[in-house]
């Protein structure tokens, strides 16, 4: 789930790229969840490496061998092929935390295995709740998690001859890219020379914008930016920002930043993570203002684990609201479609099978459909309720 920028720039120009940056990405997500039932089961394993909670790595470590212990407890009650295949992949996991992983700034960690084999890892900047689980299919509620509360924001610092790119997302903030530009210095004689040479100078310096438009352009199209930010001298960011795409203008966020070329990254991921927070905060608001707005419109909304349940089962949630450590087991038809009793699931297809977290069952479909997960800590958000949703058409 890395991603490396491959921008085809001038060839007077010089990149330097920083520090490989994590993405975890809603398709990311959707892929590990569609990735196909085999006869082995898929073990996951999130971990808070967090340094100033577990300052050795003895300290996650011993937290992972109790995660692990309960892997092998839940691989007991499997069949034999199947339990062995969950033991192997413990096994696994342990060994590749202890000997590969190396923590840096990595907060939070995921491990996804089958079969004895670790076939995707993630890394953030954000802790996650030690969890382990054993099931046909990848556990990503835990990454909806992290992604119903952060953004993919890009602030450029733009001057005349450079720039730098940052990255903030998951918690983790980057300088990604600088761009080195060959513009050469104002001249100084007057003239008819003086004005050729400061128009070439000028097409040195919309050269420099071009190519660092078309780095955000990419980065864009690889994963869709939410906020862009940009910062720098006024007459710059101003000249910058009239060369920007269309789809890069509506994510502008805000109005350009007074930061100098040389500022540092502290600096600048304080206020990447002050846009962070307003985008939070107003997404947040305008979603719970349209789900008060739909209050009694049973075609627009869904409150309540059975209501919600229902418009999960004909793939029309387009946001669920969810809250977090909300847990009630259930149960799931043949058919696929979930239900809070036997009886009700049977109505779909029988055999039925018990579900652990009804809500866990619930947040995985509403993935598979593309919808939005939002997480709240406080219940009093959804008026007591565990879980709501806005509907699809």
């Amino acid at each position: 789930m890395r991603s490396a920028p491959t921008a085809q720039l001038s060839p007077t120009l010089n990149m330097d790229k920083r520090n490989a940056f994590v993405d975890v990405t809603a398709t990311d997500i959707r892929k590990l969840m569609n990735r196909p039932v085999t006869e082995n089961p898929v073990t996951t394993v999130y971990l808070n490496t967090d340094g100033a909670r577990f300052p050795k790595a003895g300290d996650y470590e011993a937290r992972l061998d109790g995660l692990l212990r309960d892997v092998r407890k839940t691989a007991d009650r499997l069949p034999e092929r199947r339990r062995s295949a969950a033991v192997a992949d413990a096994n696994a996991i342990s060994r590749w935390v202890r000997n590969d992983f190396q923590r840096d700034q990595v907060r939070g960690l995921g491990v996804f295995a089958s079969g004895g084999e670790i076939f995707e890892t993630v890394q953030s900047g954000i802790g996650v709740r030690n969890i382990a689980r054993v099931n046909d299919r990848a556990y990503v509620v835990p990454l909806e998690a992290l992604l119903g509360r952060h953004h993919h924001i890009a602030l450029v610092i733009i001057e005349r001859d450079k720039s730098r790119i940052f990255r903030y997302q998951l918690g983790r903030c980057r300088e990604w890219l600088g761009i080195a530009a060959d513009v050469h210095g104002q001249h100084k004689q007057g003239g008819w020379s003086q004005k050729g040479f400061e128009k070439g100078i000028e097409h040195e310096v919309a050269l420099h914008y071009k190519d660092t438009v078309e780095v955000l352009r990419q980065l864009h199209a690889e994963q869709p930016i939410d906020a862009l930010v940009l910062a720098g001298p006024p007459a710059e960011t101003a000249e910058f920002s009239k060369k920007l795409h269309p789809y890069l203008q509506q994510v502008v966020h805000g109005e350009p930043l007074s930061l100098p070329g040389h500022s540092s990254a502290d600096d600048v991921c304080t206020r990447m993570v002050e846009v962070e927070q307003s985008l939070v905060s107003g997404r947040r608001s305008a979603l719970l203002q349209r789900l008060a707005g739909a209050q009694g419109q049973g075609a627009k909304a869904a409150r309540g684990l059975r209501h919600v349940i229902e418009a999960v089962n004909a793939k029309r949630v387009e946001v669920l609201f969810v809250v977090e450590g909300a847990g009630q087991p259930g149960y799931r038809s043949s058919s696929g479609a979930l239900a809070l009793h036997d009886e009700e699931a049977a109505a779909y297809g029988e055999p039925v099978e018990v579900v652990d977290d009804l809500i866990d069952e619930v947040i995985e479909e509403a993935v598979r459909s593309n919808a939005h997960i939002e997480l709240f800590r406080d219940p009093v958000r959804l008026d007591g309720h565990p879980v709501a949703a806005l509907l699809r058409f």
